[in-house]
């Protein structure tokens, strides 16, 4: 009972205003699309990332999702998905895929907003900042893979080398 007194609460918060004060916060370029999505490009050292922010309000979930801009060859799609649980036993947060119309690996992740409507600020941006590290992180597996010949070992053999510290 107390499930379907819950379900029928309308969301009139709109998530999403927190993210544009992020993004306006961070002097970045965003649109929105028909859905009322939030796409920013945010430059990294190894590309540009695409970032995208969406609500789906029957779940009460935000959605992060962050491309890179890599496209995987059509002759390794089968193999990708071996580099992808292998990479995504290693995250910190959400998993990596990889979108099926643009063969980009993207990171996706989900964060539940609460009953009371409010999302935290810094818990949206701690996961924006730990999506955009993993995708640094993993960068360069995902472009070795693609565009160096490399096979799934070879391309997850940098990730064994990681920098303990610095010099």
């Amino acid at each position: 009972m107390k499930y379907t007194k819950l379900q029928n609460i309308k969301n009139s918060y709109n998530p999403l205003g927190i993210i544009e004060d992020i993004i306006i916060g961070n002097n970045w370029d965003y649109e929105k699309d028909k859905n009322q999505n939030i796409h920013v490009e945010v430059g990294g050292e190894w590309c540009d990332y695409h970032l995208s922010y969406g609500i789906n309000e029957d779940l009460r979930l935000l959605y992060i999702s962050c491309a890179l801009d890599i496209k995987i060859p059509e002759n390794k799609i089968n193999d990708v998905f071996i580099l992808l649980a292998n990479i995504n036993e290693k995250l910190k947060i959400g998993h990596f895929e990889v979108w099926t119309d643009d063969s980009w690996p993207v990171l996706r992740q989900s964060i539940p907003i609460p009953l009371d409507h409010k999302l935290c600020r810094s818990q949206v941006e701690q996961s924006s900042i730990m999506a955009l590290e993993e995708c640094e992180k993993f960068y360069p597996a995902f472009q070795m893979f693609a565009w160096d010949n490399k096979n799934v070992k070879d391309s997850l053999e940098h990730l064994m080398l990681e920098t303990q510290g610095e010099v």
